[in-house]
């Protein structure tokens, strides 16, 4: 009982590190997403915060990387046998209205505006896109055809950043209609993207040869 209480406290202060984060940046910009400003909106100490998060960029991606992990940790965990495109939009079903969606959207209109906020989101989708690629390989298993598996990834994660970019263009501060749109257009978006990919095509039927280039060399 101790050892759950204490771990609830731990994800509590997480979790209100990364919503301060979060709000600095939706309403004063990353110029002042300081370790000090952001512990003092949550309540805690500068010390603190670097117990919990190496970087104070990392504090601002927290929940989404979290949500992440879940995600594929619900996709692995749908029954065998169940096809990837009906695991993939169940799971997406039930956590297309978790604040994850809502700080995606807070972080790319931060982009707009700021080469800095850009260069942090491009670094955490590079993470997420890699995340995203080791969840499918646990999901479709061993064997799967590793371009495959690559490019199902990349095009997953190129349906997640361009809804959340189109959504904030169409929606601008109305963060209510941003939202409507977020999931409506994630929805078909993942439609789009698995009627493109045969799962078929998952399982190597051979091993491509080598170029000749590098045979000869």
């Amino acid at each position: 009982m101790v050892e759950n209480s204490r771990e609830q406290r731990k994800s509590q202060t997480r979790e209100a590190l990364s919503q301060a984060a979060i709000e600095i940046l939706a309403t004063e910009g990353i110029d002042a997403l300081t370790a000090e400003r952001i512990a003092d909106a949550a309540g805690v100490s500068r010390r603190t915060l670097f117990n919990y998060f190496p970087r104070v960029e990392d504090v601002l991606t927290a929940t989404i990387e979290a949500v992440t992990t879940e995600t594929l940790d619900a996709i692995a965990a749908r029954p065998e046998g169940e096809s990837l495109r009906v695991s993939a939009l169940t799971v997406l079903e039930g956590l297309i209205d978790s604040p994850a969606f809502a700080q995606a959207r807070v972080l790319e209109r931060a982009a707009v505006h700021s080469t800095a906020a850009r260069r942090l989101v491009l670094e955490f989708d590079d993470r997420q896109r890699q995340a995203l690629e080791e969840g499918l390989r646990r999901r479709l298993g061993p064997d799967i055809d590793p371009i495959y598996a690559t490019s199902l990834a990349a095009a997953a994660f190129g349906v997640l950043c361009s809804v959340t970019r189109l959504a904030v263009e169409a929606a601008g501060d109305d963060d209510v209609r941003a939202a409507e749109l977020h999931r409506a257009w994630t929805r078909q978006g993942f439609e789009h993207l698995f009627a493109g990919f045969d799962e078929a095509a998952a399982r190597p039927t051979s091993t491509p040869s080598t170029p000749a280039s590098r045979r000869d060399s």
